[in-house]
């Protein structure tokens, strides 16, 4: 067993140091600074070299005889396995040659991998001056790989792409002293003299000058004189070459087990006519109309311009979270790591993001997690759903599952960190537990419920509304990428369904045209976790504990359902095991 047990570690070690000498932006985002001065190599020939290192490392995780292996370490290596088998099924469709979008690429990405680097010694700025002098030939790279991807039929659709050359613009725009590129020059550094800083920062403004704002040109001129000539005629991915076993394949990557888009889109119908009437008896009850529409403009009418200022926002969500939600989890949850959250604004670059979103910490402590709320439209804070939101994002939802996975003690190092990012690139990827990951952040949506944490019928309509747009994303996604809707029609979909504005919905659909089967996962993976839970309370009886579930799920971190579902079996039949033999 320890012979075995070692392959297992001494191969996911291995794996873990190739990870981040592979992909520097991981490493970064991570807290290991040691590759902070280049970034990605997104060559073809880079994911094909990838690929065959890939293929040698499923050759040695095949060796190994689990028979032997301890149970820690056994699922240590279905993991692993279950990992290379997905990247190899996925890379074939070359999503790589589809590097950037309105939501990620280059252009965007080079502030937040900026954001996660240390600035505190002259090596670290060294490390900056040299990664920065790279940055042309990672914007070159983009460029050839969209013109790969003409050649190949591997094209996006005008909504993923269309807005990307004004983003580029961004550049030209702003003062050049107030890009992101020259914020690690700000603020007080006492390990470095104001002379040295002072050089460094004239450095890398020649260097943006030059270098960046020329690849950042040729990628608008490209974008506009040629790759636009070429956009695929059609929303969905089925259009593609290969694209209806692409699409597949992409709910496999997200949902981690097996369902078809038929399947997906059930569920999906199924769900919305469930939570629809539930809202609308609330707001019968309410006074606010029969049909969504009508509820809508009743809800803009009554909560418009709630907040004044960014700061009240902050101070709202942060009674919320810590005087609302932390007391009550000890009815559910049992030894809290005791890692605290940072509640803060989204920054100025990311202000196109939606309402809040969860940024992860760092086991070493060099970042702290953080949930981050958008205050750049104070229209759209609306009070009676950041309950819901705070819920999902923070604790229990996204902050909780990540903490647990920080202070863990017997998780190997690859399976502590979260590669959030890059999702152009599935399913030619390393798995990201979407389901898991989200499944988790709606279900903590719905303990609010058992936590008492919607004070009326107002804060439960914004906690159903933000479940009945995740299983609206079941029948809109399958519809586009599988079923041939166009974006009027999901737009309209999601008019009908849900509480959003035109412009919400159209902004909506706009991401899962770009992410195929992403958001798919929530809602699977919701249901999945509820399943798992009304098992183990059929079958055991009074010997369900809350607290015990709880700690399950998320002790294991993220993990495919299919596994997860692997865990909760084992769990129910020790437990019974146990109470038969006591």
């Amino acid at each position: 067993m320890e012979i075995a047990d070692a392959e297992v570690h001494s191969l996911y070690n291995e794996v873990w140091q190739w990870k981040l000498r592979e992909s520097p932006e991981l490493a970064s985002f991570c807290g290991f600074h040691a590759y902070d001065d280049r970034w990605d190599d997104i060559s073809e020939e880079a994911y094909l070299r990838r690929e065959n290192c890939i293929r040698e490392f499923l050759k040695k995780a095949e060796s190994i005889d689990t028979a032997v292996c301890s149970k820690e370490a056994a699922l240590n290596h279905a993991l692993l396995v279950d990992d290379f088998k997905l990247y190899l099924e996925g890379v074939k469709y070359k999503s790589y040659l589809m590097p950037v979008n309105y939501i990620e690429g280059i252009h965007n990405d080079c502030n937040l991998t900026i954001s996660y680097m240390i600035f505190e010694s002259e090596e670290d700025f060294s490390m900056y001056i040299r990664r920065l002098e790279k940055l042309p030939l990672r914007i070159e790279q983009v460029i050839t790989a969209l013109k790969r991807g003409v050649e190949c039929g591997i094209v996006m659709f005008l909504s993923s792409v269309g807005i990307v050359p004004k983003q580029l613009d961004a550049y030209f725009t702003t003062p050049i002293d107030e890009l992101g590129l020259l914020k690690p020059f700000t603020g007080v550094h006492p390990r470095i003299s104001k002379d040295k800083l002072e050089n460094f920062r004239t450095k890398a403004k020649d260097l943006i000058k030059t270098g960046v704002f020329q690849a950042i040109k040729a990628l608008k001129i490209y974008l506009e004189e040629e790759y636009f000539q070429h956009l695929r005629p059609k929303e969905g991915i089925s259009c593609l070459p290969l694209g209806t076993e692409w699409y597949q394949q992409c709910l496999k990557f997200h949902l981690s087990m097996p369902m078809t888009p038929q399947q997906v889109n059930d569920i999906g119908i199924k769900e919305v006519a469930r939570i629809r009437k539930l809202m609308l008896t609330l707001a019968s009850k309410e006074e606010l109309g029969q049909t969504f529409p009508e509820i809508l403009l009743a809800l803009k009418r009554r909560q418009n311009n709630f907040f004044k200022t960014s700061d009240e926002v902050l101070d709202f969500v942060k009674d919320i979270c810590y005087n609302k939600i932390r007391p009550k989890l000890s009815h559910m949850f049992n030894g809290l790591p005791n890692i605290p959250m940072v509640i803060k604004p989204v920054p100025d670059y990311m202000k196109n993001v939606p309402a809040g979103f969860y940024l992860n910490g760092t086991p070493n402590g060099s970042r702290e997690g953080s949930y981050c709320i958008n205050t750049h439209n104070l229209a759209a804070c609306i009070p009676f759903q950041l309950p819901a939101l705070s819920l999902h994002e923070g604790e229990p939802g996204h902050h909780l599952q990540s903490i647990y996975i920080l202070g863990s003690k017997h998780l190997p190092e690859l399976r502590k960190y979260a590669e959030d990012s890059k999702y152009y690139l599935a399913p030619g990827k390393f798995p990201l537990k979407t389901a898991y990951v989200e499944g988790w952040g709606l279900y903590a949506e719905g303990l609010g419920e058992e936590l008492n944490m919607y004070q009326d019928n107002m804060e439960l309509i914004g906690r159903y509304n933000y479940e009945i747009f995740r299983a609206a994303r079941l029948v809109v996604d399958t519809g586009i990428h599988a079923f041939g809707w166009t974006k009027e029609m999901a737009v309209n979909y999601m008019l009908e369904n849900t509480l959003s504005t035109e412009e919400g919905a159209a902004r909506e659909v706009d991401r899962y045209i770009t992410w195929p089967g992403q958001a798919c996962a929530y809602k699977v993976g919701e249901i999945k976790i509820w399943q798992l839970r009304h098992k183990a309370e059929t079958q055991l009886g009074d010997l369900f504990n809350i607290k015990e579930f709880h700690h399950l799920i998320l002790a294991n971190g993220s993990v495919p359902l299919h596994i997860l579902e692997t865990v909760v079996d084992r769990y129910i039949d020790e437990a019974k095991t146990t109470a038969s033999t006591s």
